[in-house]
């Protein structure tokens, strides 16, 4: 069985990420891969699960390399180290928001990193020890359950394959797409607690705050059916306790899917007239 520690390389210039790459390899590590953008490093992240992720800070995108190393962190519990040019208060002070296991700054030479790997990793591991409900992204991706990550404001970050089965919306289409114009909800059909706007995002907060299941009504945007799941949410904080997104769980009521599908067949069979009733 291959242990060797896995480290995702997030850098756009070509050249770092090479000496980079290289000097990872000499010091023991495996390299996952190397990417160029934000966005790509959450992509990756998701689909390669690596044990560390190497963050140039600098990066930008749908996400910023800040964003990104928050969302990979406390979304997908994979610590990061930021490798930066900069060494101005501002900068890191932002970066601390992203809560990093680690700086390395450039030039940097082979100690530098095996010294902030190695610390990082560390820490990572002792901090796990601690938590109460430590949440594994490497379980949560194999449930029998829709998992959907949002950010704060309702942007997906990811949607695992049940996820994306019961939407028929693949991850790759809806990433950073507001999650309400990827998931048509019905709330009239809605029998559970939800907002009294008609807002989908507004349901999830709230739910996250009562901290107690719901009903709701989704329609499929491809095969037009409707279906029906009970919908637990937990919100994602950070260390200072700000909600920085949510975990939707998405269980499937396959009876009450089947008879909302049927009274809506019903209702547009040619012909059909309603019944009346015989006094």
């Amino acid at each position: 069985m291959n242990m060797t520690k896995q480290i995702l390389i997030v850098e756009d210039d070509p050249l770092i990420a090479r000496i980079l790459s290289d000097r990872l390899k000499k010091l023991g590590y495996g390299v996952s891969g190397m990417v160029t953008s934000a966005d790509d490093a959450i992509m990756h992240a998701i689909e390669f699960t690596p044990d560390l992720v190497m963050m140039d800070i600098g990066l930008e995108g749908k996400a910023s390399g800040i964003s990104a190393a928050k969302y990979i962190y406390l979304f997908f519990s994979i610590p990061v180290v930021f490798c930066t040019a900069y060494s101005g208060l501002d900068c890191l002070n932002r970066a601390k928001e992203a809560m990093p296991f680690g700086f390395v700054q450039k030039p940097f030479t082979d100690r530098d990193l095996l010294n902030s790997i190695e610390m990082a990793m560390n820490s990572y591991e002792a901090y796990r020890q601690t938590e109460v409900d430590p949440h594994s992204f490497r379980e949560v991706i194999h449930l029998d359950l829709g998992i959907i990550f949002v950010d704060a404001d309702g942007k997906i970050i990811y949607s695992n394959p049940y996820a994306e089965h019961m939407t028929s919306i693949s991850h790759k289409k809806s990433f950073f797409e507001s999650i309400e114009r990827v998931i048509d909800y019905d709330h009239a059909a809605s029998t559970g607690y939800k907002s009294t706007s008609n807002s989908l995002l507004e349901t999830v907060r709230e739910v996250a705050a009562i901290g107690r299941a719901t009903d709701i009504v989704i329609k499929s945007k491809i095969f037009k059916k409707r279906k029906a799941f009970k919908m637990n949410v937990k919100a994602r904080k950070d260390k200072r306790g700000a909600i920085i997104g949510y975990m939707i769980k998405l269980e499937e009521d396959f009876n009450r899917s089947r008879e909302l599908n049927k009274m809506n067949n019903t209702q547009k069979k040619p012909g059909t007239k309603p019944q009346t009733r015989l006094k």
